[in-house]
């Protein structure tokens, strides 16, 4: 059961990761990206969903022209916890 329920979690974080908005200028593009994770604790959860998030913004989307991001949420239910954060690429 742990294992679909991770599994669950890593699905809809790929698949949720990217959402394109539109940006006030025509020279940024802004996604919300969410990660998630599911641990014992709140705590754990917590701090894994937000270091996901910040590994992600990180490695995965680098841009030439720079990037900012702004302030993170994270929300749980029970031990399930997302982080969310907006990105915009200069």
């Amino acid at each position: 059961m742990r294992v679909l329920r991770v599994l669950f979690f890593t699905l809809s974080a790929g698949a949720l990761a990217l959402q394109t908005l539109p940006a006030a200028s025509g020279l940024e593009n802004c996604y919300a990206v969410r990660a998630t994770a599911d641990a014992r604790n709140r705590a754990i959860s917590t701090e894994r969903a937000e270091n996901r998030l910040h590994r992600y913004i990180a490695h995965e989307m680098r841009s030439p022209g720079g990037k900012s991001v702004g302030p993170t949420s994270v929300h749980c239910i029970r031990n399930a916890c997302e982080a969310s954060a907006w990105v915009c690429r200069h």
